[in-house]
């Protein structure tokens, strides 16, 4: 089961890029060009909110049942800190990415309230452009499937 958590999510998350950069580029040029924000952009978001918290719940549930996070827990923290391929693992990229889910999930609510298409824009392009900066710079890319042997 753990190993096919896995691929899934690690599959998963070229869709996420995919639905993340989608609406971070509709609203660049919205915000650029004064364009309305319509039934498209908030579906592209409401798409990207959903994968993202998905990416979220699968890593959730991977963290508990990897073999390899479940021993380093054994070892304690301060084993886990010196460690330099375990606290990307166990504390990096966990953190990043409950971080980076909040601040879409933030951008979302404040799109939505907001009354002026360019403000709309300009909230969905600054924190989906934030989350995903700080997603590319976590995600473990050795691992991904696409990648292997580049």
């Amino acid at each position: 089961m753990y190993n096919n958590l896995l691929h899934i999510h690690s599959w998963l998350r070229w869709a996420f890029l995919l639905a993340a950069l989608y609406p971070i580029v509709r609203s660049f040029y919205g915000m650029m060009y004064g364009k309305q924000f319509t039934k498209q952009d908030n579906t592209a978001a409401t798409i990207l909110l959903a994968l993202a918290h998905t990416m979220l719940l699968l890593g959730i549930i991977l963290f508990f049942l990897s073999p390899t996070i479940q021993g380093a827990l054994e070892q304690g923290m301060s084993a886990i800190m010196k460690d330099p391929t375990l606290r990307p693992l166990v504390i990096e990229h966990p953190a990043c990415m409950i971080i980076s889910v909040a601040l879409i999930q933030i951008g979302r609510i404040k799109s939505k309230s907001a009354y002026e298409d360019r403000v709309k824009h300009r909230r969905t392009y600054m924190y989906y452009g934030i989350a995903l900066i700080i997603i590319l710079s976590m995600i473990p890319w050795e691992s991904a499937p696409l990648m292997r042997g580049v």
